[in-house]
């Protein structure tokens, strides 16, 4: 089973997540949604992941998962989401991809994220800042860092999902 990983990716997690959930599957190609040229009929499973930007998907795979409904539907299709906040994410699912998609998901995950300050500018590093301070505040200490039991979780569930 011919398998393709479309992804996009802010700050590199959701690349770095692709990569890892690649060598855990055979027949795997991984394409970045912005640079990489692909066609999903060539593919038997499609596994899409992306960032979460306060609160949403990447545009261009928002706009995929829109207008490619019908194509993914009748493919092995999985979602993954790389964010820090991963307890939100049934709702950055429900508010960005279309329930024909959610209901024929074989998997969907949320596999944590990194977040490096320093990397951040402007409206991006003023919210992280104000999040974590404020949680700070309340006596919760955030570590950021891809989750690899969900990675491998995930993956196997795309696996068993022929």
């Amino acid at each position: 089973m011919k398998t393709l990983i479309l992804y996009a990716t802010r700050h590199g997690s959701t690349a770095e997540a692709a990569r890892r959930i690649a060598a855990r599957m055979p027949n795997c190609d991984v394409k970045n949604i912005k640079t990489d040229a692909f066609q999903l009929a060539d593919y038997d499973r499609i596994l899409i992941g992306s960032y979460i930007r306060m609160g949403m998907f990447d545009r261009k795979i928002r706009a995929l998962l829109l207008k490619e409904i019908a194509v993914l539907r009748e493919k092995t299709f999985g979602i993954f989401v790389c964010c820090c906040f991963s307890e939100n994410a049934q709702t950055y699912f429900q508010n960005n991809v279309p329930p024909q998609l959610l209901e024929v998901a074989e998997a969907t995950a949320a596999l944590g994220g990194v977040l490096e300050r320093k990397n951040l500018h402007g409206w991006d590093k003023y919210v992280a800042n104000m999040v974590l301070k404020a949680d700070h505040t309340r006596g919760i200490l955030h570590t950021f860092s891809l989750d690899g039991a969900g990675i491998a979780d995930f993956a196997k569930k795309m696996q068993n999902a022929d």
